[in-house]
C-alpha cells in the first residue's frame, strides 16, 4: 500500500513496476521465439515424429556405432538404441559333441528370413566331427545376419581335425567391423573378385596359420583397418612381410610370430601403438620416422642365442621414430635395459637423441630376475633418458614366454 500511496515513493515504485513489466514482456517474447524455433525444428525433424516402433525399426538397420550416434538427434532418440532389438543381439554356438553341429544348424535354418541382424556371432568348435561344409554354413549364417563382431575358435585336441577346417573371408560382409580368429588356418580366400571390407577396423589372430599370399590379400581387402593383433601366428611359405599394411593402421601387435622376413612399416605413418615380442635378430624394424607413438612395447626372447651386447644401440635408434615426445606408455624388457647400458650415459644420449621421453607417464619393466646388475641398468636408463613427468613405474618379474 505504501508504494501506491502517492509522493516520490509512489513515482519511484511506479517506475520500478514499469521496468519489471518490460522485463517480463521481453522474457515472454523470448519464450515465444524459442517455442517457435522448437516447433520449426520439430517440423523439420519429421523422422522423430514417427511412432517409437518405426524408429526402433530404423535403428535395427543401422550398425551399432551409428545407432548410438542417433542419440544426438533429439531427446526422443536418446537411449532408444538400447531397445532397438527385441530379439538376441549376440549368439554363441559352442559345438562339443557329434550331434551338436546338425542340431544347431537345423535350429538356425528354422529362423525366418530375412535374417535379423546380429552384433556378435561366436563359433567355438570343440569337436572333431564338424565337417567343412557345416563349418561354412555357420559362417554363411553370420554373413546373412550382417554380423559386426565375428569370433571363430577351435579347441579340438585333434590337430588333424582342426586342420581340416579353414576360414574363408565371406565374399561380402559390409557390416563386419571386428574379426577374431583362434587356432584355425586361413585359406587363400576366393579366386574371384571380392568386395573390400570397408567397415572392418579390428583383426585379432591367435595361433592362426596361413601363407604370406593369403595375409597380403587379407590386408588388401581391409583398407580401413585400425587395429591388427597377431600372436603366436605362423606364416608358411616365404614368411611374414609387413610392407603392405593398410595405410590408416593405428595399433600393431606382433607377438611370438615365426618366420618373419621383414619388419618394414614405413608405409604406415598413422601408427600410434606398436607392440613387439620376438627375436632380437629380426631387428631393426622400420617404424615410420614421422610416426607419433603414444604406446611402445618391446620384449625380446630371453632364450635368444645372440648376446645382448651385439644388439647395436644404433639399430634401436634407427628403428624408432625421430620424435618420441608424445610417448605416454613404454614397456621394455630387461634386454632393452641391458642394451642401454652398453654405452656410457653421454654416448647413449648422443646416439639416442630421438629418445625424448618428456611426456612419458607410465614405464613398465619386464624382468626375469632382480639382481644388482638389473638395478644398475634401471638406474642408468632413468639417468640417461630423463622422464620428468613419469607418474607410474611398474617392475614385473615375469615367466618365460609371457606376453600381455
Amino acid at each position: 500500500m505504501a508504494i501506491d500511496s502517492g509522493g516520490g515513493g509512489g513515482c519511484s515504485g511506479s517506475g520500478s513496476g514499469s521496468g519489471s513489466g518490460a522485463k517480463k514482456q521481453r522474457l515472454v517474447e523470448l519464450d515465444d521465439r524459442c517455442e517457435a524455433v522448437e516447433s520449426d525444428a520439430i517440423r523439420a525433424d519429421r523422422i522423430s515424429a514417427l511412432p517409437e516402433e518405426l524408429r526402433l525399426h530404423v535403428l535395427t538397420d543401422l550398425p551399432l556405432k551409428d545407432a548410438i550416434r542417433t542419440g544426438a538427434l533429439a531427446r526422443g532418440w536418446r537411449d532408444l538404441w538400447k531397445r532397438r532389438w527385441a530379439h538376441r543381439a549376440s549368439l554363441k554356438v559352442h559345438l562339443c559333441s557329434r550331434d551338436d553341429p546338425r542340431r544347431e544348424l537345423d535350429a538356425l535354418a528354422r529362423e525366418p528370413r530375412p535374417r535379423r541382424r546380429l552384433e556378435r556371432f561366436s563359433l567355438i568348435v570343440d569337436t572333431s566331427y564338424l565337417k567343412s561344409s557345416e563349418f561354412q554354413r555357420f559362417l554363411d549364417y553370420a554373413t546373412e545376419c550382417g554380423v559386426e563382431d565375428l569370433h571363430v575358435e577351435t579347441q579340438s585336441r585333434s590337430t588333424t581335425a582342426a586342420a581340416k577346417l579353414k576360414f574363408h573371408l565371406p565374399l561380402s560382409s559390409p557390416a563386419l567391423a571386428r574379426l577374431s580368429l583362434r587356432d584355425i588356418p586361413v585359406s587363400m580366400f576366393y579366386k574371384g573378385a571380392q568386395q573390400p571390407f570397408q567397415a572392418l577396423e579390428v583383426i585379432r589372430l591367435v595361433s592362426v596359420s596361413f601363407r604370406s599370399e593369403a595375409f597380403t590379400k587379407m590386408m588388401a581387402l581391409c583398407p580401413n583397418l585400425l587395429t591388427l593383433d597377431l600372436r603366436l601366428c605362423r606364416c608358411n611359405g616365404y614368411g611374414w612381410v609387413f610392407n603392405r599394411l593398410p595405410p590408416n593402421l593405428r595399433s600393431l601387435t606382433i607377438a611370438r610370430c615365426d618366420r618373419i622376413t621383414s619388419l618394414d612399416f614405413v608405409r604406415v605413418p598413422t601408427l600410434r601403438s606398436f607392440r613387439y615380442y620376438g627375436c632380437p635378430s629380426n631387428l631393426p624394424f622400420s617404424i615410420p620416422r614421422d610416426a607419433v607413438l603414444s604406446d611402445l612395447y618391446i620384449q625380446l626372447y630371453s632364450y635368444d642365442p645372440v648376446p645382448m651386447k651385439e644388439w647395436n644401440i644404433d639399430k634401436l635408434r634407427k628403428s624408432l621414430p625421430e620424435d618420441l615426445s608424445s610417448l605416454g606408455v613404454l614397456t621394455i624388457c630387461y634386454k632393452a635395459l641391458t642394451g642401454a647400458s652398453v654405452l656410457p650415459a653421454d654416448g647413449a644420449s648422443a646416439q639416442l637423441t630421438n629418445f625424448n621421453l618428456h611426456s612419458l607417464k607410465e614405464l613398465h619393466l619386464r624382468m626375469l630376475e632382480m639382481k644388482a646388475v638389473n638395478l644398475s641398468n634401471l638406474y642408468l636408463f632413468l639417468k640417461t633418458f630423463q622422464c620428468p613427468n613419469l607418474e607410474r613405474l611398474f617392475v614385473q618379474i615375469c615367466a618365460h614366454g609371457r606376453f600381455y
